[in-house]
């Protein structure tokens, strides 16, 4: 039965409205809580105050600070940006906004926020003045990022943070002396600095000199357990130097302090392709991307992995990211024209076809040129002076020399796209050869300089562009050959055009080979000579292209993991019939490469010596 008139209990009195004294003294203790980094407690002390001082700057800009120290930048840049509307003219806020806004990568927001910053102070304090030079550096403003710390320095000549950015400046400007000056005057300040060792090993590294470089990281890391740069930059350099399975700990401890290292993933990929665990490379350029979708260095090298394992079709759309990274040439400017990507109906039209990367790439693409012109386009070739006397016998080609005028046409394509272009795979690669030819001038040229030794005639050739990354592994180099000169019955001729440091001495005790390469004065020479020996025997160079153009037998000497192009775990070649691979099995081992090409010459020699031939 229910009661009308029941009494209700009483409610409990409202918390009284602390007053201003009390609010001050919440204020004070959240103060000391941040004081002390107990950022909780600080906040929920910051939030109390707002409840009854919504227009509290202090609250709210320290708030600010707490989603900063958080990692929370946006948070941070709104909570300031909220502390602003209440009072825009407290230095410190537009300080503490330029320093998210730079963690967000927003440089020039930050810049805007540090002038601001500064315009307020009047007379700028030393560490507005270094932080708006490390915002200057990051815009690539070097000359005034150098006034901004050159004058916190004055100002404050112990002031070790802006000599450590001032030395990375110096760095950036490859003043190297001075960077290394203003380094080594931080440690002595503070030798407890981790940064300054760090970026000290950075100047080492970007000066070749790695292992000092390690020793500065390595200090850095003990001085600093918890420094994921340290590490991350520690792997790499164990890259320069071959220590992959050294680089990928590092790469691995960089990672366990900040999972989302974009960076360190995309290297730990790196180490492992160098490693041929290339399923394990491709899952690392994954998780880069999945942390920064535009990453074109990570989606490059997982295209690199699955053209190397055949699966080409997957490969080519990464491929193209090659121009976004700077391994590449810039692409070439191609006046406002659409690229060529093989969809687009060229029959009629003008097509541009433009050489990038290396000689080698142009010989091995310029074999899709037949293809082209079959489709009904009028095609304009682009390519290095160098092979201009080789291929301007193509038919159907309009060859463009660099000193003459671009011509008119429709679309243009670089040639290392036409593969995509025209979907290769590996099953449809079309290995007709001969598709160059030497001059007949240069034939005869050569046929009359040549000597005719009894026994095989071989060309030999040790060493690519000194320019290209990875040509310390790529290249066998002259020492690594000789051994091959052991053979009998056969004649070696140098087809070597840039000799290296100490071949010159090398060739002068050496007389079993007849240099070449200082008559060579083109690709047609070179053509030329190669179609008048027997073999070439080559590491992966655009004279084992040239060889395999011609249709001419050619021993290629690999690396562990090589270039794309050679796959993996075979003797032959899809792109040219006449090619042998001979491929080192141990990472670095050009040993067991020389004996296994060393005792198929002595086969060779032997064969030709009882009236066969040579493949």
């Amino acid at each position: 039965m229910k009661h009308k008139n029941r009494p209700q209990p009483a409610k409990p009195a409202p918390a009284a409205r602390p007053n201003v004294d009390e609010l001050q003294s919440i204020f004070d203790q959240a103060l000391a809580f941040h004081r002390a980094g107990l950022l909780a407690e600080a906040e929920q002390l910051y939030r109390r105050v707002l409840d009854h001082q919504p227009g509290s700057f202090d609250c709210q800009h320290l708030l600010g600070v707490i989603s900063y120290q958080r990692g929370d930048c946006l948070a941070a840049v709104r909570q300031i940006d909220a502390a602003l509307k209440i009072n825009s003219h407290v230095a410190d806020a537009h300080l503490n906004r330029g320093n998210a806004l730079k963690k967000l990568k927003r440089f020039d927001e930050a810049l805007a926020s540090y002038d601001k910053a500064i315009a307020l102070k009047g007379d700028p304090a030393p560490l507005m003045l270094n932080s708006r030079g490390s915002v200057l550096r990051d815009l690539g403003r070097l000359d005034e990022a150098l006034a901004d710390f050159d004058l916190a320095i004055t100002l404050d000549p112990q002031f070790v943070e802006a000599l450590n950015n001032r030395g990375n400046v110096f760095k950036d400007m490859e003043r190297a002396d001075a960077a290394r000056a203003d380094y080594e005057r931080a440690i002595a300040l503070k030798p407890d600095n981790a940064d300054a060792f760090n970026n000290r090993g950075t100047l080492h590294k970007q000066l070749g000199e790695n292992e000092q470089a390690l020793l500065d990281y390595e200090k850095a890391i003990a001085l600093r357990p918890d420094y994921p740069e340290a590490f991350y930059n520690h792997g790499t350099t164990l890259c320069d130097l071959g220590r992959f399975d050294d680089a990928l700990t590092q790469f691995t401890r960089a990672i366990a302090l900040r999972p989302g290292y974009a960076e360190a993933f995309y290297n730990r990929g790196t180490a492992l392709m160098a490693l041929r665990r290339i399923d394990d490379a491709l899952a690392e350029f994954a998780q880069a991307l999945a942390l920064k979708p535009d990453y074109p260095e990570a989606a490059w090298n997982r295209g690199l992995c699955n053209l190397l394992v055949g699966r080409w079709r997957e490969g080519w759309p990464d491929y193209e990211r090659r121009w976004e990274t700077d391994q590449t040439p810039p692409h070439w400017h191609a006046c406002g024209r659409p690229q060529w990507t093989g969809r687009e109906d060229i029959r009629g039209k003008t097509l541009l076809l433009h050489a990038e990367q290396g000689h080698g790439d142009t010989i091995m693409a310029v074999r899709f040129v037949r293809r082209v012109v079959e489709m009904g386009a009028r095609v304009i070739l682009d390519a290095p002076a160098a092979l201009a006397p080789l291929l301007e016998q193509m038919e159907g080609v309009t060859l463009h020399r660099p000193e003459q005028p671009v011509p008119a046409f429709d679309l243009y394509c670089p040639l290392m796209s036409l593969p995509r272009a025209l979907d290769l795979t590996l099953e449809s690669v079309q290995a007709e050869t001969p598709y160059l030819a030497a001059p007949a001038g240069h034939m005869e040229k050569w046929r009359r300089r040549l000597a005719r030794p009894a026994g095989l005639k071989v060309g030999v050739n040790w060493a690519g562009n000194p320019g290209f990354r990875h040509d310390k592994a790529r290249s066998i180099g002259l020492p690594g050959i000789l051994p091959l000169l052991a053979q009998s019955g056969v004649h070696f001729f140098g087809l070597q055009k840039d000799l290296r440091d100490g071949d010159a001495n090398i060739l002068r005790r050496e007389p079993r080979i007849t240099m070449l390469g200082g008559q060579i004065e083109s690709f047609a020479d070179t053509a030329a000579i190669i179609s008048q020996l027997d073999l070439v025997i080559s590491s992966d160079t655009s004279v084992v292209h040239l060889a395999g153009a011609l249709g001419k037998p050619v021993w290629v000497l690999l690396q562990f993991v090589p270039d794309w192009r050679w796959l993996l775990d075979r003797e032959d070649s899809p792109w040219y019939p006449t090619a042998r691979l001979f491929r080192q099995t141990k990472l670095g081992d050009w040993t067991g490469v020389i004996e296994r090409a060393s005792a198929q010459l002595q086969a060779a020699a032997a064969e030709r010596r009882d009236g066969g031939g040579t493949r």
